[in-house]
């Protein structure tokens, strides 16, 4: 079991999720009393995407500390990989009661309205995040993306240039910013944001869509061809989770208990 924990910790380490899952469940099942352990096998299912691996986790944390805001909001983030907003949206509540001011509690709960386009209260929240962290990337352009929606290009286009100096790699910020340049015809740089939207995830269609309307717009009939089909090779756009918007924990004991 020691050789297993170790391994665990090591694949963990290594972020090898799925096979750190497959060693720190027996070994935490042998050791109901160390949370630390529990708490990586918990972060190690929530990383390898198996939800319903997470959920139990992280509610077994919760009965041994009711009040952990953290665990709170990672039994968020399970739940909302298994589409269960409403329980998610719970739990989030949960963390901010515990905690109002945990970092990313407000940002969690305006991602989860955000998502059931909800848009006023989702403002709310990610303006509370905002207020006690200024340059929060992902806030920022969540923020602008409802800008954008309401018609307030302006301002949509201030948020997004703030969140791109905290965080190049958000990839609604470059979707949207092809949306907007398409709009004043500004196409070289709609472009260049469809095309670092493709590369962050060519595996969603949205952005190859998009760019084919350009080529079209633009008389790039090849091109168009090209980004249409790739979007019918493509499967029906998977709305994206907070796994990956927020970081994981890094408690991880040093050696098995």
């Amino acid at each position: 079991m020691q050789a297993r924990t170790l391994l665990g910790l090591s694949c963990y380490g290594a972020k090898r999720f799925v096979e750190a899952v497959k060693y720190l469940e027996p070994a935490a099942n042998a050791d109901p009393t160390n949370p630390e352990l529990r708490q990586v096998l918990a972060q190690s299912c929530l990383q390898a995407k198996n939800y319903a691996c997470a959920q139990e986790q992280f509610r077994q944390l919760l009965r041994q500390n009711p009040d952990s805001a953290p665990a709170h909001m990672l039994l968020g983030q399970a739940l909302d990989g298994l589409q269960r907003t409403s329980e998610a949206i719970a739990e989030f509540e949960a963390a901010a009661k515990v905690s109002p001011q945990e970092p990313g509690v407000n940002f969690s709960l305006g991602y989860m309205y955000w998502k059931l386009h909800q848009y006023d209260d989702a403002k709310r929240y990610f303006e509370s995040e905002l207020s006690l962290d200024p340059s929060h990337a992902q806030t920022l352009a969540y923020l602008g993306d409802i800008e954008w929606k309401n018609n307030n290009p302006d301002t949509a286009l201030s948020l997004f240039n703030r969140a791109i100096q905290s965080d190049r790699d958000l990839r609604i910020v470059y979707i949207d910013l092809g949306a907007l340049y398409m709009q004043q015809k500004n196409y070289k740089e709609a472009q260049a944001a469809l095309i670092r939207a493709v590369q962050l995830n060519p595996e969603l269609p949205d952005a190859h869509y998009q760019l084919g309307r350009l080529y079209q717009a633009i008389g790039n009939t090849a091109g168009a061809e090209k980004e249409l089909a790739k979007v019918r090779e493509l499967h029906e756009n998977a709305e994206e989770g907070l796994v990956g918007k927020m970081p994981a924990s890094e408690t991880a004991p040093s050696q098995p208990k």
